[in-house]
């Protein structure tokens, strides 16, 4: 229980330096967006789904084995994302993303967790204590907390990175997270 509450408090604290996630162009974060019946996007996360040609590439089923970060590390690599990795303890890994369309290096939390029920629970979780803005992607049990973004940018991030493509892209709102399906998906 003590390490599960440790896993959570680290997961909840705050992404490096209170600097948070702004893309440096112009990314229309809607042309990787749209309503759940293909027309333009709404501001609504109730109501958004990534585009369907946006994951044609990636490998959507479910992860059932357990993971650990150097999943997520090969994922980003293959991607020409250049990642510095910072270790604390066995089960929290800080990965700092460089090379991306961020103005400033992004900064990852990486919790590995038992199962991933837990994975999706701790980020769950975690979201709804940073709020609006925050966001995370979680694949069987690696909980991946970003920083705290407007939801624009974001999402915008997560699908140009494709991060929604890796794992299951979950976003916050003022009182709940919702979860952006067209990506990656676990039941």
């Amino acid at each position: 229980m003590l390490g599960r509450l440790l896993a959570i408090s680290l997961l909840v604290a705050g992404c490096g330096g209170g600097q948070g996630l702004t893309l440096s162009s112009s990314v229309s974060w809607s042309s990787f967006v749209q309503d759940k019946r293909g027309g333009a996007a709404s501001s609504n996360p109730r109501e958004m789904r990534f585009r369907p040609n946006l994951c044609e590439a990636s490998e959507l089923r479910p992860e059932y084995g357990l993971l650990d970060e150097t999943h997520v590390i090969s994922f980003l690599e293959r991607q020409s994302i250049d990642v510095r990795i910072e270790r604390p303890r066995a089960d929290l890994v800080y990965l700092n993303l460089a090379g991306t369309v961020a103005q400033r290096p992004v900064r990852l939390r990486v919790a590995i967790l038992p199962s991933a029920d837990e994975a999706g629970r701790e980020l769950h979780e975690a979201i709804l204590q940073h709020g609006t803005g925050a966001w995370g992607v979680h694949r069987s049990n690696l909980a991946i907390l970003g920083p705290l973004g407007e939801p624009t940018d974001t999402i915008a991030f997560a699908a140009i990175t494709h991060l929604a493509c890796w794992g299951v892209f979950t976003i916050g709102g003022r009182d709940d997270t919702f979860v952006i399906p067209g990506g990656y998906t676990e039941l």
